[in-house]
């Protein structure tokens, strides 16, 4: 094979156990080619590292990345890629039209969408799609890493920038400066089949108890009644307990709307999406400049979705896992509107922005259908639990903060469904 390796290949194989066989070895030497643009590069040295962003998706069973040197005409150079292996899982992730459909990322990769996306988004190039013995695909990527900025929690400025280029390029789908890919392993209906998953998958949950003397009154109104023997941790797990019953109700009486509401964005502007924004698929350039780009990975849930959708992802996710700081979150939920809508206009989208507007009002409710489950969870533990623990009450209360905001958005979005839909 042109380019072979200088080293022993079993002593590699046997080093790097991520590479299972020759032909493994063969897709390096083909990825670390076509990275550095010399077909008859030599690899050298090359050594594996486990990548650990967070939990993994169910059909990702590892990610990896791949350093060395190489020699080209004498020359030694540095090289690094990513290797990630997907895999098949339960059987709706067969379904091409599943939000998390097993063979996505590898599709997508193999039909060149990813290389003619408008506005300031780009992707890591896709260097080989390995068909592996064992069922699984290999991913072989570029590495962007050196792309972004490493902070756990970005200011407000940076998910605003990020929201712009955003809006700028849902914009050139929806004044027809770019058309929508037709594909049919393309997620149709993505936050409908993301909810489906969570009344699948997330945990199961009762109506929260209320202790003796908390709760409502005689006269019906909400409140706590601390008498002789009640200690102040008693109390405030009976605080906990009432949010927790209100929090139940709502959520109850809005699941029941969940169909009817998720069904009305079938009538918003359509826009290809990400629909996975979470920081770590994100990556900021170091310095903006008027050419800046935005680089993101991990297009498993490549959808058609409504204008504003995706919205509710960035906002949403990276809100509950703490990468918008808990006093900026307010701000960041109107930031991100705003300037998605300027990055719409300038792409030449002069639509009715409260479709956006109602697109990112569903979605961020939406997330209540994992989260509210999840923080019930939480609460319950919390209050059965022997000792209190600062960290998990933290915890709640940041929960319960975004999952405020989920309702009080799940209301907006009916008052826009009843002026744009006549929806009542």
């Amino acid at each position: 094979m042109k380019g072979m390796r200088s080293i022993n290949e079993k002593e590699q194989l046997g080093q790097n156990s991520i590479l299972q066989s020759t032909e493994d070895v063969e897709y390096l030497v083909r990825s670390v080619q076509k990275l550095l643009e010399e077909p008859d590069a030599v690899i050298q040295s090359w050594e594996a590292e486990p990548l650990n962003p967070g939990l993994l998706n169910f059909t990702t069973s590892g990610i990896y990345r791949i350093r060395g040197t190489a020699t080209v005409v004498g020359a030694s150079l540095s090289w690094s890629l990513i290797l990630k292996y997907i895999k098949p899982d339960s059987a709706e992730k067969e379904d091409v039209t599943y939000h998390n459909y097993w063979k996505r990322e590898a599709k997508v990769f193999s039909s060149g969408i990813l290389e003619y996306l408008p506005g300031c988004i780009i992707a890591p190039r896709c260097f080989a799609v390995q068909d592996r013995a064992d069922h699984t695909i290999g991913l072989w990527m570029e590495d962007v890493s050196h792309h972004s900025k490493c902070d756990h929690v970005w200011p407000l400025d940076d998910w605003g920038w990020i929201a712009e280029r955003l809006g700028e390029f849902h914009g050139a789908y929806l004044t027809g400066t770019s058309s929508l890919p037709q594909q049919e392993w393309i997620c149709p209906y993505w936050l409908k089949s993301w909810v489906r998953g969570c009344r699948q998958y997330a945990p199961s949950i009762q109506e929260p108890k209320l202790e003796s003397g908390f709760g409502d009154d005689d006269t019906g109104a909400r409140g706590r009644r601390i008498g002789v023997g009640v200690s102040e941790r008693q109390a405030i797990a009976g605080s906990k307990q009432e949010q927790a019953h209100s929090i139940w109700q709502w959520f109850n009486q809005y699941s029941e709307q969940m169909d009817k509401v998720l069904n009305t964005l079938e009538q918003l502007p359509r826009v290809l999406s990400h629909q996975d924004l979470g920081k770590g698929n994100i990556f900021l350039p170091s310095e903006r400049l008027d050419d800046s780009v935005l680089t993101l990975i991990d297009w498993q849930f490549m959808s058609i979705s409504g204008v504003g959708e995706e919205l509710g992802k960035l906002f949403g996710v990276n809100a509950s896992f703490g990468h918008i700081a808990a006093e900026d979150i307010s701000a960041v939920k109107e930031e991100v509107f705003d300037r998605y809508v300027d990055g719409l206009r300038t792409a030449g989208w002069m639509g009715d922005e409260r479709l956006a507007r109602y697109g990112y009002c569903v979605a961020v409710a939406a997330r209540s259908m994992w989260e509210v489950p999840e923080w019930l969870k939480w609460v319950e533990q919390s209050c059965t639990a022997s000792d209190s623990n600062e960290e998990i009450d933290q915890k709640i209360s940041t929960r319960a903060r975004i999952i405020t905001i989920q309702k009080e958005m799940s209301f907006e979005a009916a008052e826009l469904a009843h002026v744009l839909f006549n929806q009542e």
